[in-house]
């Protein structure tokens, strides 16, 4: 127990990752905002719709966890791409998540979303919560790799 305690102290109780999760649930909201007002008001179906969300709320991470959390010395276009395949494999595994436990509402808990159509966002709430520890270390993966110090600088 001890071990496992050193390894969230470590990794998970960090200025670092807090930052991540404040970033993460304004992510969460963004995403959640335009998903909701596509689907909806503007009937636009489920992947327009989380598609345009993934979309928005990607650029908005990308640029607050550049700033705030993982800072990297330099930003470069092929750093925002790998940024981009990561948010990419972490949408694809999202959205199927969120399809799972959708398909379980709907299916096992008979829950009606159009009756209460604001309930329909839990699945993709829940899918996207268990992702948060993979993509913080997805992320800053990347941006240490990619993180290139300038010509002239102490290594």
């Amino acid at each position: 127990m001890s071990k496992l305690f050193k390894f969230i102290k470590k990794h998970f109780l960090t200025r670092k990752f807090l930052t991540f999760g404040i970033i993460g649930v304004m992510n969460t909201g963004i995403d959640t905002l335009v998903y909701y007002l596509m689907y909806w008001p503007l009937d636009s179906g489920a992947f327009l719709s989380k598609s345009a969300a993934f979309i928005t709320a990607s650029i908005f991470s990308y640029f607050a966890n550049v700033i705030f959390t993982f800072k990297p010395k330099t930003r470069s276009a092929m750093q925002f791409s790998i940024v981009m395949v990561v948010f990419g494999l972490r949408w694809l595994i999202s959205a199927s998540l969120a399809w799972l436990f959708d398909y379980g509402f709907i299916n096992w808990l008979n829950i009606d979303f159009e009756t209460n159509k604001v309930l329909s966002i839990i699945p993709s709430l829940l899918a996207s919560a268990l992702l948060i520890p993979i993509a913080y270390f997805a992320l800053d993966w990347v941006f240490k790799k990619t993180d290139v110090k300038k010509a002239g600088e102490d290594l």
